[in-house]
């Protein structure tokens, strides 16, 4: 791809951020915090599943890879505004160290997992690894807010 191409691609997340954002600002009051952190999950989990179908099936190409990043966009300003939040809420007198911590778990991961991608992805394996790597840290996600809303819920009896 050219350059401006793949600029022009990688726009699609960023515009589902902006809407994840958007979408949060308006609903989030309302929806709960671990709710919108849900439908965060499963909109990435929607789109990355969609998208390794298209890939299995042979019909991937880099619009419907980037095309249905923009679920992964939306789903990551759902859910990483309503986890900060909730993160900084849990003990207020410790925001600034739950901030720091969070932070810093997000960028060791997020390493991490990049440092992964980069060994598993080779010109023979395509987008295979990504789409599966991101997938499973996305169904991980939907697992924990699960269990977070089921604690919350025997805390509430």
């Amino acid at each position: 791809m050219e350059p401006g191409e793949l600029g022009v691609y990688f726009g699609s997340p960023a515009l589902g951020y902006l809407l994840g954002n958007f979408l949060t600002g308006r609903f989030a009051v309302r929806a709960g915090i671990n709710r919108m952190i849900l439908w965060g999950c499963l909109s990435c989990c929607v789109g990355l599943t969609l998208s390794l179908l298209v890939m299995l099936a042979g019909a991937g190409s880099p619009l419907s890879f980037f095309g249905f990043m923009t679920f992964v966009g939306l789903g990551n300003g759902l859910t990483i505004p309503n986890a900060t939040a909730g993160m900084l809420s849990v003990r207020p007198h410790l925001a600034g160290t739950a901030s720091g911590l969070g932070g810093s778990i997000m960028l060791a991961g997020g390493a991490a997992l990049s440092a992964l991608a980069g060994a598993l992805l080779t010109p023979q394996t395509g987008a295979f690894p990504l789409l599966w790597m991101m997938l499973i840290t996305s169904a991980l996600g939907v697992m924990t807010i699960l269990l977070v809303m089921l604690r919350q819920k025997r805390m509430d009896l």
